[in-house]
Formats: structure tokens, C-alpha cells, sequence
């Protein structure tokens, strides 16, 4: 298990995502692409996305990581839900960002909506 001390301080996202999150947020997220990219975190936790599609490299930073964190909610929810390295939460919240990002691009250009990418699996 990696130190506290190993994890990231800068998080981002690949440009390829950077382009894909400027069009949701400006879309979606009344041009916040803070919150769409928080939304692409929990949207690819809950979509099941696998952390090993990311990239390993080539992330351009956005924001410090503790702008997308509360507390240390991100390494509890990690580890809560077995999700990465919860001793790197930022580092996997990266990750999570960018296949978030990714994988809502496409299905948006495939003419879905978010409400039809929350409404997946949901189960009443």
C-alpha cells in the first residue's frame, strides 16, 4: 500500500477528457467543470467503469485535489467500496475523473442524456 505522502497533489485530465469535459460542463453543468468533473467520479463509480482503463500518464493538471475533496471523503468512500488504493485518493479519483469523462462523452454523443445514463441500473 502507497504512503499518504505518494499520493498526488495536482489532479486533472488527459487532453482528449479536457476537451470532452469543457463541452458537458458547458452542457450540463452550467459551465462548471468542477462539478462535472466530481459528477464524472460518482458517475464512473456507479457505472461500474474499470480504474484500469485509465491511462497511466499524460493528465494535465486542473485542480489541487483537495478542491474535489471534502474532508477525506474520497479515501473513506475508496475504501468503503474497495476502489483503488485508498491511501491514493486523488490519484484514483483521477483516474475515475477520466474514464468518467470518457466513457459520458460517448454515451452523450450517442444522443443519451444524463438522466438516462443515472437512470442505468437503478433499481426501485
Amino acid at each position: 500500500m502507497a504512503n499518504e505522502k505518494d499520493d498526488k497533489k495536482q489532479i486533472g485530465l488527459t487532453p482528449e477528457a479536457n476537451e470532452a469535459i469543457a463541452k458537458i460542463a458547458a452542457d450540463h453543468f452550467g459551465g462548471n467543470q468542477q462539478d462535472a468533473y466530481r459528477f464524472a467520479i460518482s458517475y464512473a463509480i456507479g457505472a461500474g467503469l474499470n480504474l484500469d482503463d485509465a491511462p497511466a500518464g499524460g493528465y494535465t493538471t486542473k485542480y489541487h485535489g483537495e478542491a474535489v475533496e471534502s474532508g477525506t471523503s474520497l479515501r473513506d468512500l475508496f475504501q468503503i467500496l474497495g476502489i483503488g488504493d485508498p491511501d491514493r485518493p486523488f490519484s484514483t479519483a483521477e483516474k475515475l475523473a477520466e474514464i468518467g469523462v470518457r466513457d459520458m462523452a460517448r454515451r452523450l454523443d450517442g444522443n443519451e442524456t444524463l438522466a438516462d445514463m443515472l437512470g442505468d441500473g437503478a433499481e426501485i
